[in-house]
Order: structure tokens, then C-alpha cells, then sequence
């Protein structure tokens, strides 16, 4: 069975060479500061809110790939990617629209599946099947809606709200902003459905659950980053696959572990070519693949851009959102 993950997240990650990033949020309707704006960096436990006159202070670093976002409750969620002009002492102004209902894209055939199936599947295929998922719980459901098309043979997920995650494993409150939630299946010879790739992105955000993290928690979340697409990316950029345990293989033969990365260092960031089509991944009896796309960026922490420049599959991408990580972890 054919069965890929695309795990497709707006990211960045912190430095240790900090910067402070100062701005203001309005109303684009009537120039009005808005308060309790949720100002962060994506995929990381960093963020801020809005002060009564909508001027906010962040922290993060220069060399950030991906962008600030900022969200409120009535208004239309934003996304900032050159954080670079939030620089400047003179706090540049965001403005933010208000948000407008949409109706409903018309699907014009019969959703044969009931609602408790579809949460099923989203849970399992967001969640993942890992034992970290059975610790793991959506706060929001009935804010998620689902569709299935039976001709297209795809189910879809959109929300209005962050899905909030609660996830006693790691020990984290994800909010997660879902951009994009599609199941694709395929038939297979006993004509059972089987799930083709899932594929999913959006913007996220971490809090501890508890204000000192529990030493399970600890343990779960050293694992967890253990063998992760988040530490690969770490060891790729600085040419250290051998120390973390990496193996590479190319066509079920194993290979040295650069020969199919073109890595090409720079001042803030490495650019990588694979130059081959798929290879394969083995750290501690754990396979994952990489099908490539395109080449990509990766800075000094294992943070990547573009997000669709490969696909994962395997146990990477099997992990999904209940052994995800804040991309500041471990720094």
C-alpha cells in the first residue's frame, strides 16, 4: 500500500543571536488598535499578544525563514513572511481585515460517509497512529468540518478556528491553523479503499501544558525529536548524518551519506540539491523516504523552506502532529 504523508508547515526557528521585533496592529476598517492580537512565529513555542494600543515586542532572530503570523478572533488571520521590517524603531503597522462568512464550496453529489467516520479518519490521519496520538486530544471537533467526495474519492477538512490540540504525551497546547487537510484514496485489488497520500498544512504554535514541564514530558519529547524529519534537517545542513545515526539508501543499496546531496553551505543558510529522485532514510530500524521536488534551503537549526520542495514518507511521515516538536526545541 501506497500510503505518503506531506507534512506541510510554515516554519522558523530561533537563533541564538537575538533580535527584538516591534510593531502595531489596526483595524483596516477604521485605523483602530486592536488588542490580544496572537502574534507568533510559526511552528514555534514563541509568540506575543497586542497591548490596548495594539503595539507588540517580539523576540526571535535574523536569519528566520518563515513568517510572523497574527491572529485575532473577527478578523482574518495574517501572515507577515519578511519579518525584516518589523526591524525598525518606528513600529510599522499591520492591518488586519475583518473577517467575512463564506459559504460553503457546493459539493453536488451525496456525502455517503456520517460525521463520526470522518472525525475518525481526520483524527487518525492529523493525529497519527503513533501511541503519542491515543494521548492526544482535539479540544474543538465541532469547529472542524469535513467532506468526503465519493467521485473524487477524497476527503477534506477546513476550519475556521485553530484546531486545538491537547497532547499529553509531549505536554504541549497546539493551535494549529488548518490551510489545507486532504485524505486521497485509491482502490486497492480486494477493492478496499486504501489511503492513497495524506496531505496537510498550516501554521502552528505551542504552549507548555504545564508551567514546568513534567520529566515524562522531557523524556517523550527527547525521543520524539529522536530520528525526526526536525533533527535529520539539523545533521543534513551541517554534514553530521553519521553522528546522529543516519544511514542513506539509494534503489534498497546503501550509499555514503552525501553522495546524493549537493550541500552548499552559506553565511545564514545551506542550500541542498538531492540528485536523485527518492532516497531512503534508517536510523535505529526506523524507515522514512524523501521524494524530491526541488531544492531547499536549511539554516543552522534544521529549519527548511520551500515547505513543498519534498514529500516524506515512512515513519517521518507517519508521526504527524502528535509527535510534533516546537522548531525552537533543544535550543
Amino acid at each position: 500500500m501506497k500510503n505518503i504523508a506531506f507534512l506541510l508547515l510554515l516554519i522558523t526557528i530561533p537563533l541564538k543571536a537575538q533580535k527584538t521585533y516591534t510593531g502595531r496592529v489596526l483595524s483596516a476598517k477604521d485605523s483602530t488598535a486592536i488588542q490580544g492580537v496572537s502574534i507568533y512565529f510559526d511552528g514555534t513555542s514563541l509568540g506575543t499578544t497586542s497591548n490596548a494600543k495594539g503595539y507588540f515586542k517580539i523576540k526571535n532572530t535574523a536569519s528566520n525563514i518563515s513568517p510572523l503570523i497574527f491572529r485575532s478572533i473577527g478578523y482574518t488571520t495574517q501572515t507577515v513572511p519578511n519579518i525584516s521590517v518589523f526591524e525598525d524603531e518606528n513600529f510599522p503597522i499591520v492591518f488586519l481585515q475583518e473577517s467575512i462568512d463564506e459559504l460553503e464550496t457546493v459539493i453536488l453529489e451525496t456525502d455517503p460517509w456520517t460525521r463520526a467516520h470522518k472525525l475518525r479518519v481526520f483524527r487518525s490521519e492529523f493525529l497519527g497512529k503513533t501511541k503519542a496520538a491515543g494521548k492526544c486530544k482535539i479540544l474543538n471537533e465541532d469547529d472542524i468540518r469535513l467532506k468526503y467526495s465519493p467521485s473524487k474519492h477524497t476527503l477534506i477538512a477546513y476550519a475556521d478556528k485553530p484546531v486545538i490540540i491537547e497532547n499529553k504525551h509531549l505536554g504541549y497546547i497546539i493551535e494549529y491553523e488548518l490551510m489545507d487537510f486532504t485524505v486521497k484514496y485509491s482502490g486497492g485489488s480486494s477493492g478496499l479503499r486504501l489511503v492513497d497520500y495524506t496531505f496537510f498544512e498550516g501554521s502552528s504554535f505551542f504552549k507548555e501544558l504545564k508551567t514546568k514541564p513534567k520529566k515524562r514530558f522531557i523524556k517523550h519529547r527527547e525521543d520524539a525529536f529522536t530520528g525526526s524529519l526536525l533533527q535529520f534537517m539539523r545533521a543534513l545542513s551541517k554534514k553530521e548524518l553519521e553522528a546522529h545515526h543516519f544511514r542513506i539508501f539509494y534503489d534498497k543499496f546503501e550509499v555514503q551519506p552525501y553522495k546524493y546531496f549537493d550541500i552548499q553551505p552559506d553565511a545564514d543558510f545551506t542550500k541542498v540539491t538531492m540528485l536523485a529522485d527518492k532516497i531512503s532514510i534508517l536510523h535505529n530500524n526506523q524507515q522514512s523516504s524523501i521524494i524530491y521536488k526541488s531544492p531547499f534551503y536549511i539554516d543552522q537549526f534544521g529549519n527548511f523552506t520551500p515547505t513543498r520542495a519534498f514529500s516524506i514518507g515512512g515513519f517521518m511521515g507517519q508521526s504527524r502532529i502528535a509527535r510534533l516538536l516546537p522548531l525552537n526545541y533543544g535550543l
